[in-house]
This record gives C-alpha cells, structure tokens and sequence, in this order.
C-alpha cells in the first residue's frame, strides 16, 4: 500500500484496474480534483506514482475495495466514495462535480447517468436530459458511489457473490424505501469498452472455479423477493431550472420512453460483434480462447 500524502480530499475515487485502465486519463485531466484515487490493480502493479493510494489483492473489485477498507482509519476519512470499473470516462471535472452533486441531493447511493450511446446494460441508467438528479431503485455495480454512511451499512455485502452479480441488487433491496438512490443526471459517463461477443478473463476464472454469475444473481433475488425491481420511482426527482416547474415529470417521462432507442441500437451493436467475432475466427484472423 502506497500513500502520497496524509491529508485527505473529501472524495475517493476507487478504480479496479488493469493496464489499459482510464484512471491515469481522469487525474490528468482533472489536476483541481476534490477526489483522492485509490488504484487496485488486478494485473501486476504498474510502476507508476500518480494516485494517492495504491493497492492488490482481492478476486473482483469488490473484494479488492474489501482490502483497502480494512486498511484505512476509522471514521472513514471520505463523505462519499466512487467503487469504479477502469473502462469508465468522465469529461475533465465531471467528476468532482459529481461528487458535489451527490452531497447537494443527500444521494446514500448514486452513480453518474450513462450517455445514450455508449455501452449500455439497463436504460433506466442512461441520462434523462430533464433531470438533475433521479430518484431511482438501483444502481449498477460498475460505478456505485457510497456516502460514508452507506458503506458501514453495506460493507458486509462486499463478499457475497464471487462474480459480482446480483450485490448491487443486494444494495437496492437492503436501501429500498428507506435511503435515497440517485442517477446524477447532470453527469454523463462512458463505458468504453465491450466484451466484443467474448467471454473475459474473469469470466473464464469463475466458469474454471464453477462459479455461475447469473445463478449468484438469482441468488441474492430469491434472498429478496419483496424487491420492486429496477426502475426509475415515480417522485423525488430534481429538474433542470431552464424547464418550467411544471413541465419537468411530462419531460422526465417523455425522455425516459425514448430511452429505446439506445437500447436498440446496442441490441444491433451486440448482434454485429458477435457475428464479426464468428466471421474472424473462420478466417483464421483471430484464435478463440
């Protein structure tokens, strides 16, 4: 474990990352950031010195933030905490922003919204143009960002599937109807990379191990089948102030049923990858893995 300095901005960053990870491109843009960062790689360290924390160990992300929290003081020295995949792009300041917004709403979990035309796994998480901040059921393991508060509650989910899956459901049903979750709509965020109709590494790992992600995934569900699913709620929302007041819900409402068009477009998106994969291992242009 490397620290850089005994101080502490009031945010943390916290990228899983491996060695095309977009973390070096976020602290370099962004040389004013409220944030600390804190890197746990899941491939060889780098010999870099660039973030305030470095860290290894740990199977998934979530198991690796598991490391570093045990190794931090108590309190917890930061009010909110982003847990990021390393595929992740936010433009230069979006995300001290972000942060700031996340404490302006109270959000006790939230995560950016995602451009309409980046890769994509649920709409409800893509942008809504009309809002601020969206009062939603859920937010995606791939960016959740925790108040300090959510994470002493939540920390002991960290572990509770090998894959990943189904613990950010975990978090929603643990939240539901008692703590605020957020889409930060005034924030877009990329998700740059695809699994290009492959499975991963990681993916490969857990079929090696037995591990089966959508069978943990039915697991945590069938642990809370009272949840309401993963949707956007029907008040609590915070317009933009260029819409009138009264004009906001039809806005928010509208821009969410146009949300198809995104999801078509990654439907098609997905269908070529996969038959381009197919097309390239017939022609001996790639090796299948």
């Amino acid at each position: 474990m490397a620290q850089a300095s005994s101080s502490y901005r009031p945010y943390l960053a916290f990228v899983r990352a491996g060695k095309e990870s977009l973390h070096r491109r976020l602290i370099a843009e962004n040389p004013d950031r409220n944030w600390d960062c804190c890197v746990s790689w899941y491939v060889p360290p780098e010999p870099e010195q660039l973030a305030e924390h470095y860290c290894s160990g740990g199977f998934n992300k979530l198991d690796g933030f598991l490391e570093f929290w045990k190794s931090q003081p108590r309190p917890w020295p930061w009010r909110y905490t982003a847990v990021l995949d390393d595929d992740l792009y936010l433009k230069p300041g979006a995300l001290s922003f972000f942060f700031e917004e996340c404490e302006r709403q109270g959000a006790y979990i939230a995560q950016p919204g995602l451009n309409w035309f980046t890769n994509i796994t649920l709409k409800m998480l893509i942008r809504n143009p009309a809002c601020i901040a969206r009062r939603v059921s859920y937010v995606e393991v791939m960016a959740p960002t925790f108040s300090a508060a959510a994470l002493q509650d939540l920390i002991h989910t960290f572990d509770w599937t090998r894959s990943t899956w189904g613990t950010d459901v975990a978090w929603a049903c643990l939240a539901e109807g008692r703590q605020p979750l957020y889409v930060i709509d005034a924030v877009g965020m990329d998700h740059t990379r695809t699994g290009d109709g492959r499975p991963t590494a990681f993916y490969r790992k857990l079929k090696a191990m037995g591990v089966e992600p959508g069978q943990e995934l039915a697991d945590i569900r069938a642990r809370f089948p009272g949840f309401g699913g993963q949707r956007t709620l029907k008040s609590g929302h915070v317009y933009r102030p260029d819409i009138p007041r009264a004009l906001g819900p039809s806005a928010m409402w509208a821009f969410e049923r146009l949300k198809f068009i995104a999801r078509t477009r990654r439907q098609w998106a997905k269908h070529l990858r996969a038959w381009r994969a197919r097309l390239e291992d017939t022609l001996g242009g790639r090796q299948p893995t």
